[in-house]
């Protein structure tokens, strides 16, 4: 689960420093439109921290089950 958790931070990473370049250059150039490939990495990050996310909730959820189990018995 700590892997998930650093796998899931080092994800931002990347997706800060594509958001970054394209806010700035949007705010100084009004005519800027963002490219594809910028758009289909971002969903992707995304998606992958979303599913991380999630994985990370179904593992905590299994282990409160287990540690319950464990101390009702």
């Amino acid at each position: 689960m700590k892997k998930l958790g650093l796998l899931r931070l080092f994800i931002c990473l990347p997706l800060i420093a594509l958001i970054i370049p394209n806010v700035t250059e949007s705010l100084i150039n009004p005519n800027y439109k963002v490219p594809l490939i910028h758009v289909i990495a971002g969903a992707a990050l995304v998606a992958a921290i979303a599913i991380c996310t999630i994985i990370i909730y179904y593992l905590q959820k299994q282990q409160l089950k287990v540690q319950y189990q464990r101390n009702k018995n």
